[in-house]
């Protein structure tokens, strides 16, 4: 049969300390590390521990540029149950866009693209469906904070 996307979740994360690698040899290295947030969607809900990030790696094509994403999370719902969370993705655009994205609030989420690939792991037999699941988000960011629904 052919998959569907059913909604899964909405997450807003805020972001709080970026450190700047440098250029090595897989591109622009940077990490972030994640303040907290919350998440919700029909079946979870819940809050963003602090303590996870996000470690990119940044390449320039011509005008574009693209972030190849990998983040960690550490999820607890409203019931108690622990999730981790990790997700793997891209955000491409304009690198004059891009270049603003965690300064300039005005950036809105159509002049760039984020998608990502989410997996979890859980102990929890209440959400153990989340540990065959494949799931997918479009994402955004809105100054210091991650923005995405996932499917």
């Amino acid at each position: 049969p052919l998959p569907t996307l059913t909604f899964l979740l909405h997450l807003e994360c805020e972001m709080e300390t970026f450190r700047h690698i440098g250029q090595g040899p897989f591109g622009d290295r940077s990490t972030v590390i994640f303040k907290g947030g919350r998440f919700e969607g029909p079946r979870m809900r819940g809050e963003i521990l602090p303590g996870g990030g996000d470690w990119e790696i940044v390449r320039d094509h011509e005008d574009q540029q693209t972030a190849y994403l990998n983040t960690r999370y550490n999820l607890v719902t409203h019931d108690g149950a622990t999730i981790y969370l990790q997700t793997t993705g891209t955000r491409t655009g304009p690198k004059e866009i891009l270049e603003k994205l965690g300064d300039d609030t005005s950036i809105t989420a159509d002049q760039f693209k984020m998608r990502l690939h989410l997996t979890f792991e859980t102990g929890d037999p209440r959400y153990s469906f989340l540990n065959q699941m494949v799931a997918i988000a479009s994402s955004g960011r809105v100054g210091s904070q991650v923005i995405y629904d996932a499917y």
